[in-house]
């Protein structure tokens, strides 16, 4: 036997949970798709995929839906926000002004629309766009965060669903992350 199973058998550490093994195998699937689609920065994907990876496939989707429509309204809003700075209001002298209004009006929209657990993600989405996180459009980089964001979501449901997937009642165990 080798030291190292002596040493484990010694200290008796826990087997890793399915969640583990689910979330580790998104974040590998995520990257190999856009390194085979010749996507750039897989991150968001990522994010997006260790973010949807809940104890069922249920609260993933929920999850999920949550993190896409907080992008969506992120952008949007975001979007909306470049043009009226962009067109409107050229005299404001700083992004302060934009980015303090701008989060503002998204924390009210996610409460308006009885989505607060989307007023994070949201407020960062608007923050990317409207202060400028990315080089490229504003429009591109918006889109791109969707769709990054959408792949994530995606590949962590399928491999939710498809591996050993938990009992909605959580009966199984596997809950660690």
């Amino acid at each position: 036997m080798s030291n190292f199973m002596l040493l484990r058998n010694k200290i008796n550490l826990p087997k890793p949970g399915f969640r583990n093994i689910k979330t580790a195998l998104s974040v590998f699937l995520c990257i190999l798709a856009f390194e085979l689609t010749g996507r750039s920065n897989p991150l968001i994907a990522c994010s997006a995929a260790v973010i949807c990876m809940k104890e069922t496939v249920y609260y993933s989707y929920k999850k999920g839906a949550d993190r896409l429509i907080g992008t969506l309204l992120g952008g949007i809003v975001g979007l909306a926000f470049l043009l009226i700075k962009n067109s409107l209001l050229p005299v404001l002298p700083t992004q302060s002004v934009i980015a303090g209004l701008g989060v503002f009006v998204v924390i009210y929209l996610c409460n308006l629309l009885n989505k607060s657990d989307t007023a994070v993600i949201s407020s960062i989405v608007f923050l990317a766009i409207a202060i400028g996180a990315s080089d490229t459009s504003p429009y591109l980089y918006a889109l791109n965060r969707v769709i990054d964001t959408f792949l994530g979501i995606i590949i962590a449901l399928a491999v939710n669903k498809t591996i050993h997937p938990m009992k909605s009642d959580n009966s199984q165990s596997g809950l660690d992350m």
